[in-house]
């Protein structure tokens, strides 16, 4: 995005201000990413903060070889992940078995999915449910239509693996929707 290139440049010449625009610009999507890893809003806050500090701090080793959103998505990605392993030390990686339990029918029920009674409602709670590395990818695929190899490059995951997963990950989002949609629609007859 040509704005982020701009804002860069002014605020390696000096222009603290410039920085704010950035901020605005990516704060909304940056929080996202840290609470889907995190799955509290507190910690995601502080994770996002964090995230924006290490940026500041770290804005001249952006070199332009990706898109800077991708850059600072990976940032925020990996400071969210280091802060839940800060918390428990006993996090591990999404495994197969993990995967594999997410993806039986232990889904939200409809009644829990409408609570809210709005869709942008149910597709959170739908997220939220995810194990972090799912929800990731959906939403940065989905909601901020990054490009498989972007996903791989913010998150560190293989292109095959970002495939399986948002392969995997629709199937789940879609058949937990349609069970929402099917409540909203018994709702109005």
């Amino acid at each position: 995005m040509e704005n982020d290139h701009q804002d860069i440049r002014r605020v390696l010449s000096g222009n603290r201000e410039a920085f704010t625009a950035i901020v605005d610009r990516h704060r909304g999507y940056v929080f996202t990413v840290c609470l889907n890893v995190l799955k509290n809003r507190e910690e995601a806050e502080e994770a996002a903060q964090d995230t924006f500090l290490k940026v500041f701090k770290t804005l001249r080793s952006y070199k332009g070889e990706s898109k800077f959103s991708t850059w600072l998505y990976r940032i925020a990605f990996r400071t969210a992940i280091d802060k839940g392993r800060r918390k428990k030390r006993d996090i591990s990686p999404l495994n197969e078995n993990a995967e594999s339990q997410f993806f039986k029918d232990e889904a939200a029920t409809p009644l829990e999915l409408a609570e809210g009674s709005s869709l942008k409602s149910a597709l959170e709670k739908v997220l939220a449910s995810m194990p972090e590395a799912v929800a990731t990818v959906l939403d940065l695929y989905y909601l901020h239509e990054q490009s498989v190899k972007e996903i791989s490059n913010i998150t560190g995951l293989s292109l095959s693996n970002v495939k399986v997963k948002l392969h995997r990950g629709r199937d789940v989002l879609k058949r937990k929707l349609s069970l929402y949609l099917k409540e909203e629609i018994k709702d109005l007859i």
